[in-house]
């Protein structure tokens, strides 16, 4: 009875077995490289568009100040019908009433002369800001290819991931055609068969789940790459990793120099610092007088006022000049936030300045022990590679035992997913460190 039990039981596995054994386990292949998601990124992306745009408002900005050196003309025009009644105090039984018509147009020209540098200050501080909007956009560029490279490589490492479970499966079901003939045989029991049939099931449960992984990132980087729907085609999902590597390691020396003078970020501090002190310029002419030319030119006609109408010509030209002696302590409040916020700016720039040589030195520490890492996890793989072989050798010779067989491929499942991990890390270490110095816009530009 028990025997019966043990055999319907084996039976049932082996039917589920072949039942799982019709999942697809494909590898996804692709053509898409890094460069490319890189450069489709800086096409698509609205955030990339967004940030054009704060460019074209700047440059709109400027131009409205750069319109101050320009004289102001402005036409004016007006039309009046009026009804008088009027009582005469010399005359008080008569009541005087009438109707007139007063129609007047003209012409003004107004050029500042002198406003105390208040218009070359707000156009340079409007050019520090399109500056600005210009480094932001290369900071904006500069996150962005740092997630497409994080999105791109965690794909690649699903599917290093799919491909390991992969082997261990197709490894697992030939020993489980092997033990099966075996125990037909009557020469193996039927849980060594079954211990097969199990760890091919557990390896597609591994490689659904490095599938899903690899969706999920596919899945971001498209939304990155502004693809539609984000959704990414099957033929230009990722390409398959690269097995050649970088060997040296950069200086950090080298590497925190290069940021601190090609970062956008700190390019865009910069900028509004100048912007900021320009302002500041700006703020201390108001307590300089302003002096404007004015010309124009009038025509006044008046009908129905009298016997006679009136026609008025008048033209003028001369200098005003306006000076507020006080203003309830306005002006030296605006002098007061102009310099609190250049002082805030400069200390947002020092923070900076900071963080770029902490995270330099992070990504290069990252970078030195993912690559001490790969070294050592390529080597063990291929040492436990040998063992396995080894010991799978002599278990089908009837030297070794099942539960030997199963360490060793168990370990190597284990190593071969750590130096898979460990060379996607490495190449995203550097890819940080590309980020981190600003050198990733220049490869893509």
């Amino acid at each position: 009875m028990k025997r019966t039990t043990v055999s319907i039981l084996c039976l049932l596995v082996w039917a589920y077995g072949l039942h799982a054994a019709e999942l697809t386990m494909t590898l996804p292949e692709g053509s898409l490289t890094i460069e490319q998601a890189h450069r489709i990124t800086m096409d698509n992306s609205p955030t990339v568009q967004q940030a054009i745009a704060r460019i074209l408002a700047a440059n709109a900005r400027l131009g409205q100040a750069q319109s101050a050196w320009w004289p102001t003309i402005a036409a004016q025009g007006q039309h009046l019908e009026s009804y008088a009644s009027m009582q005469l105090d010399w005359a008080p039984n008569t009541r005087i009433r009438g109707s007139m018509h007063r129609s007047s147009c003209g012409v003004q020209l107004t050029w500042r002369l002198f406003d105390g540098f208040a218009r070359r200050a707000n156009i340079l501080a409007a050019e520090w800001a399109v500056e600005q909007s210009q480094q932001l956009l290369s900071d904006t560029q500069r996150l962005l290819l740092e997630a497409v490279s994080t999105a791109f490589y965690g794909a690649q490492l699903a599917r290093e991931n799919m491909g390991i479970a992969r082997q261990n499966q197709q490894f697992n079901r030939t020993l489980e055609t092997d033990a099966r003939t075996r125990w037909a045989a009557g020469s193996v029991a039927e849980a060594e068969m079954l211990n097969f049939s199990v760890r091919a099931l557990q390896a597609e449960s591994d490689f659904l789940d490095a599938e899903r992984n690899f969706k999920v990132a596919c899945t971001v980087l498209a939304e990155l790459m502004a693809m539609p729907e984000a959704t990414l085609p099957r033929d230009i999902y990722p390409t398959g990793s690269n097995k050649t590597l970088v060997r040296d390691l950069p200086d950090y020396e080298a590497q925190v120099a290069y940021a601190l003078e090609h970062r956008p970020d700190l390019k865009a501090l910069t900028s509004n610092i100048l912007s900021l002190r320009e302002q500041l310029r700006s703020r201390r002419a108001a307590y300089a007088p302003k002096i404007d030319l004015t010309a124009g030119a009038d025509y006044l006609f008046q009908g129905d006022g009298g016997y006679v109408d009136q026609d008025e010509h008048s033209s003028y030209v001369g200098i005003t000049a306006r000076w507020d002696l006080f203003s309830g302590g306005r002006r030296g409040q605006e002098v007061l936030q102009a310099r609190a916020e250049i002082r805030a700016a400069e200390a947002q720039r020092r923070q900076a300045i900071l963080t770029v040589h902490s995270a330099v030195r992070q990504a290069i520490d990252n970078a030195q022990t993912a690559h001490a890492t790969f070294t050592r996890q390529q080597q063990a793989y291929e040492l436990t590679q040998r063992i396995r072989d080894h010991v799978e050798t002599s278990y089908r010779t009837g030297v070794a035992s099942l539960t030997r067989l199963n360490e060793a491929q168990t370990d190597l499942v284990r190593v071969a997913g750590a130096a898979a991990s460990s060379r996607i890390q490495y190449v995203l270490a550097l890819e940080k460190l590309k980020a981190e110095t600003g050198r990733i816009l220049r490869e893509v530009n």
